[in-house]
């Protein structure tokens, strides 16, 4: 277990104690500590911000993007198509009502990977399943597709072709004068949301 997972299984034990702590929550359905570490070492939790942006532009039903930093950090800049739900909120019954979907990936995010791991750890520690992190972040997000730089002529086709698709997107989500598409809203959920603009182009923070 590298010094990443380290951490987290460290950050999983001090999440489970103090879920004790936490209200409204279903003690029986909680996943056993030793289970949670097993799922916290698995690399296919993580999704790339270029799966997720591709699912995005596809308006895909099936995925839920959920933003878990403050209301404030939301309002600055969101990934269009991301609905906000922060951290201190994360597990209230209409949260957990809206999580407990199995048909629809649960996909969090935050501006690094670090408050996006500790939802996905205190969700996963409640017995939710199909819930994944963002790699990277909103930052990577916004490096990656608003901040898409283009290729030398001489880098290798799948390069090129990586940034004709992040550039693709980075129009369909904010529109030129040539394309005026922009992401649809996901469908209505049972609790209020903060939906992300789908006009805003600036970003940044840790």
């Amino acid at each position: 277990m590298n010094k990443r997972y380290l951490i987290l299984a460290i950050l999983a034990v001090a999440v489970g104690a103090g879920i004790l702590f936490m209200p409204e929550t279903d003690r029986d359905k909680e996943m056993k500590p030793e289970q949670l570490l097993i799922a916290i070492d698995d690399p296919s939790r993580f999704l790339t911000t270029d799966l997720i942006t591709d699912r995005l532009v596809k308006n895909d039903p099936s995925l839920l993007l959920i933003d878990v930093r403050t209301a404030e950090q939301f309002k600055e800049f969101s990934v269009p198509g991301s609905v906000n739900i922060p951290l201190d909120s994360l597990l209230t019954t209409s949260s957990i009502g809206i999580m407990s979907n199995k048909d629809i990936d649960k996909v969090f995010c935050s501006n690094s990977e670090l408050t996006a791991d500790q939802a996905w750890i205190l969700a996963k520690r409640q017995g939710i399943e199909t819930i994944f992190v963002m790699q990277g972040g909103v930052n990577k997000w916004f490096d990656d597709i608003v901040k898409v730089e283009e290729p030398s002529p001489t880098e290798p086709s799948e390069a090129i072709a990586l940034y004709r698709f992040r550039k693709a997107a980075s129009q369909h989500f904010f529109g030129t004068p040539e394309i005026k598409s922009v992401v649809q809203p996901l469908p209505k959920k049972s609790v209020t949301v903060h939906k992300a603009p789908a006009g805003a182009t600036s970003g940044g923070g840790c």
